[in-house]
């Protein structure tokens, strides 16, 4: 199957098309232009570099979240207009997945905590038993203060015991900024990847798990609401709590 990959849900930018377990093409940047003027472009200039016409694709696959709010909404919005477009079927991942996919499977199963910087010394993070190319999450995901989630990591492997020999594999494009954090907690305890690796290659989603959506009512992964939605929550407390926290309504 001939398929389109992408992934704009950090600072990273990444796009590849693949036919079959083949990676034809890839391109993957790291850098702070908006991945507003570079997806589609890049994506034009892939189709014409390998002779492929968007018509010859049979499948999208996108990254659904969490991750940066404009960075998702701009690679999801592509990813459903051209699966609508063409009427061929939208696929999604977890970018934390995407990240600990990045982590290469052992012999045995390991524990992989992927996670993205959220600022202010907060994160988009999670915890993944990894067993050959199966991932179960062993938390929700979840965004809060990073140092809080590692105390909730510690206190789930004191809890269960089986899981503390296994490898813990931190990975993450931002793991320089909380690096101390998780060598004070875990010592050397904890296998530290390079920033390198917390890049995600497009050519990679098409190997891991792998869930098909409805395009016309999925949508993103945000994780935590957005500024606009924490303004009005704090300005309408009592509405916000009668909602249970629905603030956006979709319409036909």
């Amino acid at each position: 199957m001939k398929t389109l990959a992408i992934d704009t849900s950090t600072q990273a930018l990444s796009v590849a098309l693949r036919d079959g377990d083949q990676v034809v093409t890839e391109t993957t940047t790291n850098t702070k232009i908006k991945h507003s003027t570079q997806l589609l472009p890049l994506i034009d200039s892939m189709f014409k570099l390998i002779g492929w016409q968007p018509s010859d694709l049979e499948g999208i696959v996108v990254t659904e979240g969490p991750g940066s709010y404009t960075g998702l909404r701009i690679g999801v919005t592509a990813a459903k207009t051209m699966a609508n477009t063409l009427n061929i079927p939208l696929f999604t991942l977890p970018t934390l997945m995407a990240l600990a996919g990045n982590v290469q499977a052992t012999s045995g199963p390991a524990l992989i905590v992927p996670f993205i910087d959220a600022r202010r010394k907060t994160a988009f993070a999670t915890v993944y038993l990894r067993e050959g190319n199966r991932f179960t999450p062993l938390f929700t995901t979840l965004h809060g203060q990073f140092s809080q989630f590692l105390d909730q990591v510690e206190a789930y492997l004191k809890d269960n015991p089986d899981l503390q020999s296994l490898p813990l594999n931190f990975v993450s494009p931002d793991i320089e900024a909380f690096r101390q954090d998780i060598e004070a907690k875990f010592g050397e305890e904890a296998i530290i990847f390079p920033s390198e690796s917390g890049l995600i290659h497009a050519g990679h989603l098409g190997a891991l798990p792998l869930k098909q959506v409805d395009v016309d009512t999925f949508i993103p992964d945000y994780a935590k609401l957005s500024e606009a939605e924490e303004n009005w929550v704090a300005q309408n407390p009592e509405e916000a709590k009668a909602d249970e926290g629905t603030y956006v309504e979709r319409t036909n």
